[in-house]
């Protein structure tokens, strides 16, 4: 989530800066909108501005703090509360638990700040069950790799991505490193390797930079305890992960490039509104 955090305030403008021009004209700022809103659960807002940083102002100023963020499902609306959150980098995000995620719904999201105003409206799926989750041994005798099975479901394509949660306090989702698939096969048995995100989840805020040094480890360390999230989506909030997840996966890269902008389900703004059918699984690796 860090990762995706400084993306969607970066990327967009990663073009413009060119050094064979003596002045360079930057578009107006838009909103950035990160947020989940899984089944059963509740609506998550991250919500800054687009910043060039060192051109424009700092990261730090492009978060909105004093926001107004308001979630409805044709039915009613609410207003989601502003809190600190120190599992967040930034250490701020809105919420509200007066709304819950009703799977076969449309929600509205509207976030407004100064002359910033964005909004996206997306159906929230039917979760899909998992099946299992299988562990296998690898050349490391502590680690094990992971497996999701699941069954797709009689309507497709299908859209899904995995997200994985340390099971502590404090921790929240964040999307796997190949997570998301499509099903074109009605009732086909699917599988998909569970791989840690990019970012290593349990790193301290002081560790935590877009240049660290930490190696990569994919697999899980025997005794660990997760949350693993099987999220059915919509195709426009699929493509953004989809993308994500290749941006993340090629960013190393010296062969593949990674410049290209993340597609977006926001109107008039940056980001993704994704709420999504989800199916949660304790899993303590053995």
């Amino acid at each position: 989530m860090i990762y995706l955090k400084y993306i969607l305030l970066l990327i967009t403008f990663s073009t413009l800066c060119m050094a064979c021009e003596e002045k360079v004209t930057y578009p107006p700022r838009k909103a950035v909108i990160e947020a989940t809103f899984s089944s059963g659960g509740y609506p998550n807002v991250l919500f800054s501005s687009s910043v060039v940083p060192g051109v424009e102002g700092n990261l730090s100023e492009a978060v909105v703090n004093w926001g107004k963020v308001t979630v409805s499902d044709g039915e009613r609306e609410v207003v989601l509360t502003g809190k600190v959150d120190n599992s967040y980098l930034p250490p701020f995000r809105y919420t509200t638990i007066d709304m819950q995620g009703e799977p076969g719904k449309t929600y509205k999201i509207i976030a407004d700040y100064g002359e910033l105003h964005a909004e996206s409206s997306v159906r929230m799926p039917y979760p899909v069950p998992i099946d299992s989750i299988t562990f296998s041994r690898t050349e490391n005798d502590s680690l094990r790799a992971a497996t999701l099975h699941f069954t797709s479901p009689s309507e497709t394509p299908s859209f899904f991505y995995i997200s994985l949660e340390e099971n502590k306090r404090g921790s929240h989702p964040s999307p796997c490193l190949m997570g998301t698939i499509r099903t074109d096969t009605p009732c086909e048995h699917y599988s998909l390797p569970i791989l840690n995100p990019k970012l290593k989840i349990n790193y301290s805020k002081d560790e935590l930079n877009l240049n660290d040094n930490h190696k990569y480890i994919p697999h899980m360390s025997i005794g660990e305890e997760w949350v693993v999230r099987l999220n059915r989506v919509e195709e426009s909030v699929y493509d953004f992960w989809k993308a994500y997840d290749n941006m993340i996966l090629f960013s190393t890269s010296p062969f593949v490039s990674a410049n290209e902008s993340l597609p977006t389900n926001i109107s008039n703004g940056y980001g993704v509104w994704s709420p999504q059918g989800t199916t949660s699984l304790l899993i303590k690796v053995k």
